[in-house]
């Protein structure tokens, strides 16, 4: 589990030079790196207030005229 210190948000999107500097990087290390934002993500996304929104406008019966 990723604690809140090691999150980061970013408010901007990421500039040419850092991705460039990103794709520098070792393979295992960029790796490492996205393992870890779609752990981020994962939490994100599983929040049971979200889903319980999510099944409200998405559940239901679907009727064609």
């Amino acid at each position: 589990m990723i604690s809140q210190e090691e999150k980061s948000v970013l408010s901007q999107p990421l500039t040419l030079e850092d991705r460039r500097s990103f794709m520098k990087l070792p393979l295992e290390e960029r790796r490492r790196r996205l393992a870890q934002q779609a752990e981020q993500m994962i939490e994100h996304y599983d929040v049971e207030q979200s889903r319980e929104e999510r099944a409200e406008w998405q559940g239901g019966d679907i009727v064609e005229y």
